[in-house]
């Protein structure tokens, strides 16, 4: 048997999470140089907003909602999170797309660090299927992977000189 009430706040915490993730995908994809890379976080945005969708129905399930305080907060750690000094005063730094998919991995990892416990306790819990959080997490090792080939192909053009 699960304690309802503290899976509740953990699910609150991500889905906090994902409201301030989807927003720095947002914002990538908006920014982001490289138009390959703007049609993949495009892509990937999409995805996001659809496990979204799921963490609302697993905090249905587990008698909780979404808390407007946490989302609140997280959405301003995420436009705070843009003041951060990165070599160019003016324009936006091509050290930016690099921190971007540094911080959008990072959060994909945290975000299948959930599916991780929410699988495990679908085991025991038939409010939960085994087989979504399967999907769930086999989408997020996908996310993962395109994150990190993005993220290496960004640094080489932006660590590397030119000729």
């Amino acid at each position: 048997m699960i304690d309802e009430g503290r899976l509740g706040t953990y699910l609150q915490d991500h889905y906090a999470g994902s409201s301030a993730g989807i927003e720095l995908f947002r914002r990538a994809a908006d920014q982001q140089s490289d138009p390959v890379t703007r049609t993949a976080l495009t892509r990937i945005i999409e995805q996001v907003d659809a496990e979204r969708v799921a963490l609302e129905r697993f905090l249905a399930a587990v008698g909780s909602k979404p808390d407007p305080v946490k989302n609140a907060g997280a959405w301003v750690a995420e436009k705070l999170g843009r003041f951060k000094p990165n070599g160019e005063l003016i324009r936006r730094s091509p050290l930016s797309d690099v921190a971007e998919l540094e911080m959008l991995r990072i959060a994909v990892e945290g975000k299948a660090a959930g599916w991780r416990v929410l699988r495990k306790l679908a085991e025991d819990e038939e409010r939960f299927v085994v087989a979504e959080f399967d999907a769930l997490l086999k989408d997020a090792a996908a996310q993962i992977e395109e994150l990190e080939e993005l993220r290496m192909a960004t640094a080489l053009k932006v660590f590397r000189r030119p000729g």
